[in-house]
């Protein structure tokens, strides 16, 4: 899935709709333009006027869907900017970014919420009638309006002073010049007509049929949610991103990233839409529950109110990795693979049903699939779409225990049997089994691969890899270099040796700290899950991986086994991986790593403190770094076993950045 189209971002965006990582934003626009739509009705039942019907209210729904998605889409492009092709210049800052509109945001929409209820225009009639008893006429509530105005700004703004502190300043200011301290009467009586102006001339554009007013409100909601949330990176999207961030390093020209990053969003759009012309049909319910009608305010109202406590206090973001947790992140990662795998024609209509249980899971040409048998997993198939010459390998190994008996079958076009194998006839090598080596494909089609587990008690990993006939260079041995590398590998320790001392002199005019190819890594210490401290420093001489996760991401669950591997493989030859997971447990950490057998460091960044220093909004994320502890590459979403053999094979070869 290296090269990404347009169309195939788009589809990939569809199919994002239903990811887990999503769904909480389902109720959060839902209750926004529900709460629209009741605000509406309601404003038309007192008033008299006609309601509009037919088109012209589904224009309506449409139109506001569209302006929630352009600002959802504007957001989201720009923070997948400014986290991959301009990491170097505000990568580092677009947590604050998120952050602020988060909180700021959140704000707005409790305020709509209170809206939709009907209490803010009981609020300005109280304040009216107490105005008339001369509490406006004074001094000390435009004082202390500009102190709990400060207050919020100081909070909005993450506690920043030096940003905080000149807004508060010109707030005061600009309510001195308006004549708060010298005559608020006639300052607060302005303020709330203004108010009254700007809330009921959306109201009365509502009340008609043109439906174009209030959409800088669905815009403002869209670029709110946009950035109060953080997207799962399935196979696709982490592609997109990484185009994203190769054009920004190396020529500067983000175009392409831009492109494919906004026709995933407006994909992710399509059904948001869609969920604003269904709305259409509630028009006629609220309408026919006039009696009601108090209750339904109130009720979408505090729903808003809600979800604006969720966005201001940064816990939607949580709520969507809750959502990810188990089966169901595994499920809709599936329903990207199966439905981009359909849209390719790498897997059959016949096959999407199977493909979307897990029963029958799509691999690409030069990727692997990686899954273990168990009492609930006894049987496991692969699907895929191979040419003439290609090849394929199975392997499997224990975890914890022998290996249980087995069977495997491979078909292949037509689903004729092409071979079979057992436990009983595999190869043996370092302590694996090998049923299939380098099995050739005859023709090009459809072919299928299954195992079936033949005891119930005991576990084992097994991994697919179709791949085509060429070995990818200086990767000639299953053990990782070819041994005619050794010598020239040797060579480059002693050359790197007799460096280090100009090497240090000369620190202090190498490369800059940055999040770009070719920057230092930003230094850090944490607190590994064996308890151990470690700082980034300490792996001076060692080329790493670090991997930013979580035991609730459903495609981090797919490359932690290729990382396993790569960590066996290249461990030897000074090679380490630091995978740090985020808003996790230790105890969940702890079962993950039993269940996968891993043996490379994990740790927990529990304030967030590294993942904002690696600018990370999406996981996984990677960024492998060099001996000298320059960033090589960076890469998001999946990582699979060709990608990784060839970063490695590039990094210990020297060659800086290569891809």
């Amino acid at each position: 899935m290296e090269n990404v189209t347009i169309g195939l971002a788009l589809v990939a965006g569809i199919l994002s709709f239903i990811s887990p990582c999503v769904l909480p934003l389902v109720p959060a626009y839902i209750g926004y333009m529900s709460g629209r739509l009741t605000h509406n009705v309601s404003r038309q039942t007192a008033s008299g006027a006609a309601a509009p019907v037919g088109l012209a209210f589904r224009l309506q729904m449409l139109l506001h869907g569209i302006a929630f998605v352009l600002g959802f889409t504007g957001v989201f492009v720009l923070i997948g900017l400014l986290t991959t092709a301009l990491a170097s210049v505000a990568g580092q800052h677009v947590s604050t970014f998120t952050q602020i509109i988060g909180r700021i945001g959140g704000l707005v929409i409790i305020f709509f919420g209170f809206q939709f209820m009907g209490l803010a225009p009981r609020f300005f009639a109280w304040l009216r009638k107490k105005g008339q008893a001369g509490i406006l006429d004074n001094v000390l509530l435009s004082i202390a309006f500009a102190l709990v105005s400060g207050g919020i700004i100081y909070w909005g703004f993450l506690e920043q002073t030096i940003i905080a502190l000149p807004l508060t300043a010109a707030l005061a200011l600009a309510m001195f010049v308006k004549g708060a301290f010298t005559q608020p009467a006639t300052f607060w009586n302005g303020l709330l007509e203004w108010l009254e102006a700007l809330l009921y001339s959306d109201t009365r554009g509502e009340i008609g049929s043109s439906g174009r007013e209030g959409l800088l409100g669905s815009a403002f909601m869209g670029m709110v949610f946009s950035a109060g949330w953080s997207p799962c990176i399935g196979p696709l999207l982490g592609t997109i991103l990484t185009v994203a961030a190769t054009a920004g390093a190396s020529t500067g020209d983000i175009a392409q990233g831009m492109l494919l990053l906004t026709a995933y969003s407006f994909g992710l759009g399509i059904p948001f839409v869609i969920t604003a012309l269904l709305l259409n049909s509630a028009q006629g319910v609220l309408r026919r529950l006039q009696r009601q009608m108090g209750k339904i305010k109130l009720a979408s109202g505090s729903l808003l109110v809600a979800i604006g406590l969720l966005v201001s206090s940064g816990q939607l973001q949580s709520l969507s990795q809750s959502f990810s947790q188990g089966e169901f992140a595994d499920f809709t990662l599936r329903v990207e693979e199966c439905g981009v795998g359909f849209f390719e024609g790498g897997i059959g209509l016949s096959h999407v049903g199977s493909c979307l249980n897990g029963a029958l899971l799509p691999v690409a040409i030069n990727q692997s699939a990686s899954g273990h048998f168990s009492a609930e997993t006894t049987m496991q198939a692969y699907l895929f779409h191979a040419d003439s010459g290609d090849v394929i390998d199975v392997e499997v190994r224990s975890v914890n225990e022998a290996i249980p008996d087995f069977e495997i079958a491979l078909f292949g076009p037509g689903d004729a049997e092409l071979a079979r194998g057992s436990k009983a006839d595999s190869l043996m090598a370092d302590n694996r089994l090998y049923p299939l080596i380098a099995a050739p494909l005859v023709e090009e089609g459809l072919y299928r691969v299954v195992l079936r587990n033949a005891s119930a008690t005991k576990i084992a990993r097994f991994r697919v890899k179709v791949r085509d006939s060429q070995p990818i260079a200086g990767m000639e041995t299953d053990a990782g270099l070819s041994e005619s590398a050794e010598p020239q590998e040797e060579a480059n320790s002693l050359l790197s040796t007799a460096l280090n001392s100009l090497a240090e002199v000369a620190s202090d005019l190498g490369p800059a700290v940055g999040l770009a190819e070719g920057n230092r890594a930003p230094d850090f210490s944490i607190n590994t899950l064996d308890a151990t401290s470690l700082s980034l420093s300490d792996l001076s001489d060692k080329v790493v991986l670090l991997n930013f996760w979580g035991t609730w991401c459903g495609p981090c669950r797919r490359e932690m086994p290729e990382f396993q591997k790569a960590y066996e493989e290249w461990g030897p030859r000074g090679f380490e991986i630091v995978a740090i997971a985020y808003n996790d447990t230790e105890e969940a950490m702890a079962d993950f790593r039993d269940e996968f057998g891993l043996s490379f460091t994990l740790a927990l960044d529990d304030s967030g403190d590294i993942n904002d220093a690696y600018a990370i909004q999406t996981r996984p994320s990677s960024y492998l770094l060099g001996k000298d502890g320059l960033i090589l590459a960076r890469h998001f979403g999946i990582m699979t076993e060709t990608q990784i053999d060839q970063l490695l094979s590039d990094a210990f070869a020297g060659t800086p950045g290569a891809r």
